[in-house]
């Protein structure tokens, strides 16, 4: 009698696992996250004095320093460009203001860097103005 109760329920388990749902379909390719938020770093953990070095072009040097400080935020520039100019810069332990200032230096007459902070929406704002 033993014997065939265990057969039984070897039996029922045996066949419960046989007709057991299959797996769902996994996943396959590349991982692609999707909705991912536009992460800037808080205020707090951008480093208010830092190093920049470029060389090039006074529109592309402002993008590389928005690379450096996210909250700089870059308007279209103004006026005509007429004549290239160029930036060649290698600071040390400066402040934002500080390497536009020197990029804005460097315009010798052809544009200046306008600079305008908000700090009440933390963030900055700056443009190139070509003057002639």
């Amino acid at each position: 009698m033993r014997s065939l109760t265990f057969l039984f329920i070897a039996a029922a388990l045996l066949s419960g696992c046989a007709n057991s749902p299959k797996p769902p379909a996994g996943v396959s390719g590349p991982y692609r996250p999707i909705n991912t938020p536009d992460f800037k770093p808080p205020s707090t953990l951008i480093a208010k004095v830092f190093d920049f070095k470029y060389r090039g072009d006074p529109e592309r040097a402002i993008e590389a320093l928005r690379e450096v400080q996210p909250q700089l935020t870059i308007l279209p520039a103004s006026g005509e460009k007429q004549r290239q100019g160029l930036v060649n810069v290698d600071l040390r332990q400066v402040t934002l203001e500080k390497a536009l200032f020197e990029i804005g230096k460097q315009g010798n007459g052809i544009y200046e860097v306008i600079y305008k902070p908000d700090p009440a929406n933390n963030r900055d704002l700056a443009f190139i103005k070509y003057v002639k």
